[in-house]
């Protein structure tokens, strides 16, 4: 079964640019397209898909609002954020608020037609600045918890009740977006074992995708080095 895709996309050039190299491939499914928040809330309503790619900067609204309400409504949907916009505010909310990867529109198509790939696997993909800049916002909230030791020791100690050392590897590996397989050829284990301990992750975290995992996972300094 080809995996379906709808794009919610507020420029005309970007919407025909990544929906002709989503109907390039054979594996997919172009099942819908919205140019506004309007449209796209009535999309979201009208056709369950796999993948939504979401633009945040949207002619009537902003995409964060959408991408609440896919959550809502499409729980075991990915959503993909395809954005111009590479500043850690945007990154952040679009994280915790749902978003299981986040693009930025310079991405070449081979890289694009990768990540959606990796999605549906149950990958996080980001681009390589938005990554970048997550890292830095665990770095800096890791410089934050040792500038005050007691209530970083407070928040640390829980750890290893919630994650195994394992679990912490692979959670670590999903922070820096990369795949399953290549966290299984990372880590020397089977895809089969990552899959299982982020399903771990998750009830641990009481999350539902890896972008909030990683969210949540950074608040609490589980992946303060």
């Amino acid at each position: 079964m080809p995996i379906t895709i709808a794009v919610i996309e507020g420029h005309p050039i970007f919407l025909a640019h990544f929906t002709e190299i989503i109907k390039s491939d054979s594996d997919f499914l172009l099942v819908g397209t919205a140019v506004d928040g309007r449209q796209g809330r009535q999309l979201i309503q009208d056709v369950n898909a796999d993948i939504y790619l979401l633009d945040l900067a949207l002619p009537d609204m902003s995409g964060l609002d959408l991408l609440s309400e896919i959550t809502s409504l499409r729980p075991q949907a990915n959503t993909m954020i395809i954005s111009l916009f590479d500043d850690e505010l945007n990154i952040l909310s679009a994280i915790e608020r749902g978003a299981a990867g986040y693009l930025l529109k310079s991405i070449e198509p081979s890289a694009f037609i990768s990540a959606l790939h990796d999605l549906h696997a149950g990958a996080s993909p980001l681009s390589p600045v938005v990554a970048k800049k997550l890292l830095h916002v665990v770095r800096r909230h890791g410089a934050e918890k040792q500038s005050h030791p007691v209530s970083s020791r407070r928040s640390t100690d829980s750890v290893p009740e919630m994650l195994t050392e394992r679990e912490s590897q692979v959670l670590r590996e999903l922070a820096l977006g990369l795949a399953f397989r290549e966290i299984a050829e990372k880590l020397s284990i089977s895809c089969h074992t990552v899959a299982q301990h982020v399903r771990n992750i998750y009830r641990k975290l009481g999350v539902s995708s890896r972008g909030r995992a990683v969210y949540e996972a950074t608040k609490m300094g589980i992946l303060q080095e």
